[in-house]
């Protein structure tokens, strides 16, 4: 009898959890935190960091498939003129789309971006997830922060939800 309730109460965990589970088999959805941002150029090794050293943001990602990903320099202040505002865009970097991950990749169509470059463009970033840590690698054939160079970034982020 204790062995039957066991086994029915295994059986209607599974169930409510086994959906959860379906729609997040790579453990990505929930909020992450950014911990840096580094750019490194494919030809010289140069690396440098993309948002500086304490970088900024944050990157959401739903059972639903989008995904946001929005990031800022430290130190940024309220703009005063319009060289000021068009700084503020230099120092920032920011998108939203709609995403599916495999087991090594996260696919993204981009659907509006912080410069319009990117918006209307697909992209693959392959992804590492370490306990807490996420880490997402990119090749970019021009590099937004190495103009016209081809550069690989890499984002590093702290689950926080």
């Amino acid at each position: 009898m204790k062995i039957s309730v066991l086994l029915a109460g295994l059986v209607v965990t599974a169930a409510a959890i086994g959906p959860a589970l379906a729609q997040d088999p790579a453990g990505l959805v929930g909020s992450w935190k950014l911990k840096s941002f580094r750019i490194e150029l494919v030809d010289t090794k140069e690396t440098k960091d993309a948002l500086g050293p304490r970088p900024y943001g944050r990157m959401i990602l739903t059972k639903g498939g989008h995904i946001t990903n929005f990031r800022v320099a430290e130190g940024r202040t309220p703009p005063k003129t319009d060289s000021d505002r068009a700084a503020l865009l230099q120092s920032m970097a920011a998108w939203t789309g709609r995403y599916r991950a495999t087991d090594k990749e996260v696919l993204i169509d981009i659907d509006a971006s912080w410069t319009e470059f990117l918006t209307n463009t697909s992209t693959t970033r392959t992804y590492l997830l370490s306990g807490n840590t996420l880490t997402f690698t990119n090749t970019i054939s021009s590099s937004l922060f190495f103009p016209g160079r081809a550069a690989v970034g890499v984002e590093t982020f702290e689950r926080e939800e």
